[in-house]
């Protein structure tokens, strides 16, 4: 007997010794049940897969391959399981659907957790598929076999498990119920579905393969109606969830600004923004591109520290908003952070997640906004004075003469290239906080930052995904779009193996990743690590660049010349716009531009534009 589907994390589909299948009983279990898992997959939605070689996923592996010889789908092969993840999430981030990655059991299994992570952080679509030994090989001492059904723990927002060890006609619809409860769950995060197959792991001949994807095809048409039922209740369990916070009524008359960080949904995003149209919005990167912008430097501006002096008290009184409005999560700006944390200020947090992050004791939770009243014409000339100030303020830092090339001048050159219709990838650290100060989001441009946990593992790899997905959106135009990566050294060398792109793999039509190389990690230098006295010990053993900056001084050319990646080298900031230039109206393909920068001159200038922002400080504005 068959035991039923449910819905719940950890469910076993189908379990049943026999081999004989009616009408089918030349193609072995494992075959039979992998054709019929991608089939499943490709029907749910499915248009990219990505497989990692390894013996025990073999069938499954088998199984995308003829769907990728027939046109069903577009296959990845990667060697490297934590690479193959973050190209399956990069493509699932820009694609909005859900992206499989097949491998081996063992630690092929592990090296998926840093991608899973941040899957469920971010909310992207995100299917790990592990091929296992049979449940009951467990703690027996069997090669290859850990306990790896539930590694990702609570990093999975399901873990569902299909025996293959399946034969019997009613098990199709099982295994298919199977796997649109999977389909369905990652529209909130990450899924590991764990398949365990027995031998044959392999058909006799390739035609058996194909013979089992017709069968699994032809059987689809009797599980439709099943697996449209599966699928319905999973997607309507996860929309009744995040119903369930109230919609929020927000009086515009009232100083209001709107706060707005990283989003899963962008449709639930326009319609908050539409209700707020023309409320002044600090954006980060990850967010919609509001229409009445202010730059986050300016929070520095709008709120100032409890000991400040009389004579700024009533500036205080009138610049200070009196509500936020926050829009998803925010991450990146220390000022940003402050002004929230303001309990003077009420907090109205929407969120498209489960729970809102919480930041205020003054903090009401919601879904949607309803708004009444008009916001005033003085609150929003003051809050775009004050993002004058902010914006002037980088720039002219940036021109300053004796300034040296650093990596804030590099994401300037960037942000100032991108145009209408290219997507841009952000390293989680020093990048996409410069690039938040030097012009994005900006409409028309689709910016991706892994900033779910903040890491910079897979960022070369997110990248590929993401523009591979970037040139499919856009099937009709004569070249693909742009995809412009931005990452400091560190995370480029952290992920350099997702430049290893096999030569009959889908490669990158027009991407472009720009490396900012100060030899090491920039954003210590900002951070309390990079005091004077932190940075050697009494005898004047350095402790600064050994533990925190560390330095690699690797070669990034001969590396791209490794992976067969073009590569060029610039050492100023006419040099790189000329670089980007010429990418742009070149003939695209994949190009690495090695920005040298020097890393010392990042703590002065961001100390200069805080005390130039921020109100009781020595040459701020107030």
């Amino acid at each position: 007997m068959v035991p039923r589907p449910t819905t719940s994390p950890g469910s076993v589909r189908g379990v049943n010794e026999d081999t004989t299948v009616a009408g089918d009983s030349a193609v072995a279990p494992a075959t039979r049940v992998a054709a019929v898992i991608v089939d499943a997959l490709v029907e749910g939605g499915v248009r990219d897969a990505v497989v990692c070689p390894g013996s025990r996923s073999a069938p499954l592996a088998l199984a995308l391959a003829e769907a990728s010889r027939v046109g069903r789908l577009r296959l990845h092969v990667r060697i490297d399981e934590r690479s193959a993840s973050f190209l399956a999430l990069g493509l699932a981030r820009r694609s909005y659907r859900p992206v499989p990655v097949v491998m081996t059991s063992g630690t092929a299994v592990a090296n998926c957790l840093p991608a899973m992570v941040e899957a469920t952080a971010s909310g992207i679509p995100l299917m790990i598929m592990s091929a296992n030994r049979p449940w009951e090989m467990l703690g027996t001492g069997a090669n290859q076999t850990i306990d790896q059904k539930g590694l990702f723990g609570p990093h999975a927002v399901a873990t569902i498990g299909i025996d293959a060890a399946v034969s019997a006609d009613a098990a199709d619809s099982d295994v298919r119920a199977a796997v649109a409860e999977a389909v369905a769950a990652t529209a909130r995060g990450g899924v590991q579905v764990d398949v365990p197959f027995a031998p044959p792991l392999v058909p006799h001949t390739a035609d058996e393969v194909t013979l089992a994807a017709l069968a699994a095809q032809e059987g689809a048409k009797d599980a439709a109606a099943t697996t449209s039922s599966a699928a319905t209740t999973a997607s309507a369990a996860t929309i009744v969830s995040s119903a369930e916070l109230p919609t929020l009524t927000v009086d515009l008359s009232r100083r209001t600004l709107v706060i707005a960080g990283d989003i899963r949904d962008r449709a639930w995003a326009d319609r908050i923004f539409d209700a707020l149209a023309g409320v002044p919005t600090i954006a980060e990167p990850g967010a919609l591109a509001p229409d009445t912008p202010v730059h986050p430097a300016a929070a520095g501006l709008l709120t100032s520290p409890d000991d400040i002096t009389a004579g700024v008290e009533d500036y205080r009184a009138r610049v200070r908003p009196e509500q936020i409005v926050l829009v998803g999560r925010t991450t990146l700006h220390r000022g940003v952070s402050a002004l929230l944390a303001d309990p003077a200020i009420d907090i109205f947090a929407v969120t498209d997640r489960d729970t809102p992050p919480q930041v205020n004791p003054n903090q009401q939770d919601g879904r949607m906004v309803t708004v009444t009243g008009e916001h005033p014409r003085g609150w929003v000339k003051v809050c775009a004075a004050a993002s004058e100030v902010a914006t002037d303020t980088v720039r002219e830092l940036l021109a300053d003469p004796d300034s040296s090339f650093t990596g804030l001048h590099v994401a300037a050159a960037v942000t100032d290239s991108l145009g209408d219709g290219d997507a841009v990838v952000l390293g989680a650290s020093s990048p996409v906080r410069d690039a938040s100060l030097t012009g994005l989001p900006f409409p028309g441009v689709t910016t991706v930052a892994n900033r779910g946990a903040s890491g910079i593992d897979g960022t070369v790899s997110t990248a590929v995904g993401v523009a591979l997905a970037h040139a499919s959106a856009e099937p009709d135009l004569i070249r693909a779009p742009r995809t412009v990566a931005l990452l400091g050294d560190l995370t480029f060398l952290h992920d350099v193996n997702g430049l290893a792109i096999g030569p009959g793999e889908p490669h990158p039509d027009n991407l472009v990743i720009v490396v900012a190389n100060d030899d090491g990690g920039a954003i210590f230098e900002t951070l309390e690590t990079g005091r004077d006295a932190l940075r050697t010990f009494a005898d004047g053993t350095d402790v600064f660049d050994r533990v925190f900056a560390t330095p690699t001084a690797a070669n990034l050319r001969a590396l791209c010349e490794g992976y067969g990646v073009e590569h060029k080298c610039v050492e100023t900031l006419e040099e790189l716009r000329v670089e980007l230039d010429n990418h742009a109206e070149g003939t695209g393909g994949m190009l690495v531009i090695e920005a040298a920068v020097s890393r010392g001159p990042r703590a002065r200038i961001h100390e200069e534009l805080t005390a130039r922002t921020t109100l009781g400080n020595s040459g701020s504005a107030g």
